[in-house]
């Protein structure tokens, strides 16, 4: 106590204080991060239930998966190469800061499935490869959705999203993975 009868605070209670908030201050930053990352979660998600639905109509209609690239042109593509991923070019894409890249005119194929992204610019990156039956799988991660190459027609898509920040491509980044015969998306953290 003061001498004229107020209290005050000594500097041990003031240094409580602060080592307090500090610590709450650190776990909230990092709850944000963890909530920053789980929301931009949506986009490729959503993306890829669209390309899904999209590729099981067009499998209807024509009995064949069509591939969904950057290019101009259909199927066209025998790998997962970085830049024939759509909107931009997943190996220059990453390597800048998290912006999202506005859209341009769809490719080809990506208007012949009548995919039509809900936002103007895209986050991250996509691509579908397809395949009759018994074709190769092609690229590292199409592989990996099979043990042996399917006796059916099949496709995959991928959504390539830097969740993080700033890298390179691949180095981390999260790939996204939707196969024509499971409903569930798997994820790759590609930090190798």
């Amino acid at each position: 106590m003061a001498r004229n009868g107020t209290r005050a605070m000594s500097i041990v209670e003031l240094m409580v204080v602060v080592v307090i908030i500090g610590i709450l201050a650190g776990i909230s930053v990092v709850s944000y991060r963890h909530y920053i990352a789980r929301a931009r979660l949506s986009e490729p998600t959503a993306m890829l239930a669209e390309l899904s639905a999209k590729e099981q109509l067009y499998y209807l209609a024509t009995g064949l998966y069509i591939e969904a690239h950057r290019d101009t042109q259909a199927s066209t593509s025998t790998n997962e190469n970085p830049s024939e991923f759509y909107p931009t070019d997943a190996s220059t894409y990453f390597d800048s800061a998290r912006t999202p890249v506005a859209l341009g005119t769809l490719p080809a194929s990506w208007q012949i499935l009548g995919i039509r992204p809900r936002w103007r610019a895209l986050y991250c990156t996509y691509l579908v490869n397809a395949g009759p039956a018994g074709a190769t799988l092609p690229g590292v991660i199409g592989p990996t959705l099979w043990t042996a190459s399917p006796n059916v027609p099949w496709f995959y898509a991928l959504g390539a999203c830097n969740l993080s920040g700033p890298s390179g491509w691949p180095n981390n980044v999260t790939v996204l993975a939707l196969t024509n015969d499971s409903p569930a998306i798997q994820t790759t953290d590609e930090k190798e």
